[in-house]
């Protein structure tokens, strides 16, 4: 082993003993309350007072969709209910009157894409003899996934003071409803053309902008908002197969916040699961090399990538590459002493 690399071996070893690899801090956000769960393990990898009970608002229909997923009912007529054509008009409504035909499925999709407190009473007493039946298992859910927070008075989401959740209890329950495909068939349009079963259709445009941001693998799943409990999102996003959601409580920036904090939640994944040598393959030292630099030692780039990933607590990349640069330089001065 040459001398540069064995300094570098033992630098390393020093740097890592009793220390954590550097990691992205949490972003700051606007939202009251919020929690990121990483659906495919249930780990919990931020939250921001998350057990602070508010009102959910239109994030409740996701455990209205979920129970209507596990119905087993999702191919057959949605029922009308005469509750759901009595609602104030200042509510959101997806538009669904007696007489209509439309299958269960149908009828979650267009309401979880544009909202819809009519199609939620709807799928209530589609999914159980009466509405007060269907908050009854609504409530036993939430009490099956550890939602210990939450209690539901509705389908809708529409504010009751015994109605109410946390972030980290909606984020719980979408990351439980995301495992399954037919739900994940719900919640990611941008837009959906909700056919009706005897003919024609009823066009919806989401009311969720982190959808139509452009943040990569967005793919859910509910806004929400009520005048008491402001502004609310949970959202979902994929990459290479994993899963996260974010929920976030009484947001003026809910689209902005759900996008810093997928991101922060994806990069702790790589520093903490992938493997240290493709946990960050596009950074560079904080001054580019020159390209006859570059070219005179090539595997220089790769040494300091390493030993910056694992600098310890309290110590600033620059003064690390500092460091590495003077064992650099005392390396290349006894090499040249050896020669001579």
């Amino acid at each position: 082993m040459s001398l540069k690399k064995s300094i570098l071996v033992l630098l390393t070893a020093c740097f890592t003993l009793g220390t954590a690899a550097v990691m992205a801090a949490a972003p700051e956000i606007n939202a009251q309350s919020a929690c990121v769960i990483d659906a495919n393990t249930g780990k919990e990898l931020y939250a921001k007072d998350a057990d602070h009970r508010m009102y959910p608002g239109g994030t409740t229909m996701i455990m209205t969709s979920l129970l209507g997923v596990e119905s087993g009912k999702l191919d057959q007529p949605l029922t009308i209910a005469p509750a759901s054509q009595q609602l104030p008009g200042d509510v959101s409504k997806l538009g669904l009157y007696a007489g209509d035909k439309v299958t269960l499925r149908h009828a979650l999709t267009g309401m979880m894409t544009v909202g819809g407190c009519d199609a939620a009473i709807d799928v209530a007493v589609t999914v159980a003899p009466t509405e007060a039946d269907f908050v009854q298992q609504m409530n036993a859910k939430a009490a099956a996934l550890g939602a210990t927070g939450t209690h539901f008075t509705n389908p809708t989401g529409l504010p009751d003071a015994k109605h109410y959740s946390t972030a980290r209890d909606l984020a719980k329950i979408a990351a439980y409803a995301m495992q399954s495909s037919d739900f994940r068939g719900l919640v990611n349009h941008t837009s959906y053309d909700m056919p009706y079963m005897d003919s024609g259709t009823k066009h919806c445009e989401t009311t969720n902008g982190f959808l139509t941001s452009g943040f990569s693998g967005a793919n859910g799943v509910k806004t929400g908002v009520t005048n008491e409990g402001g502004p609310c999102l949970v959202a979902s996003a994929t990459r290479d197969g994993h899963t996260l959601v974010v929920s976030i409580l009484n947001s003026q920036s809910r689209s902005a916040d759900a996008q810093s904090l997928l991101t922060y939640g994806f990069s702790q994944l790589t520093d903490t699961t992938a493997p240290q040598a493709t946990a960050n393959t596009t950074s560079q030292p904080a001054a580019a090399p020159s390209k006859t630099a570059a070219a005179a030692d090539t595997d220089r780039d790769a040494e300091e990538a390493y030993v910056l990933r694992n600098a310890p607590a309290g110590q600033t990349l620059s003064s690390i590459a500092a460091q590495q640069r003077q064992v650099q330089a005392l390396s290349a001065a006894n090499a040249q002493g050896a020669e001579s």
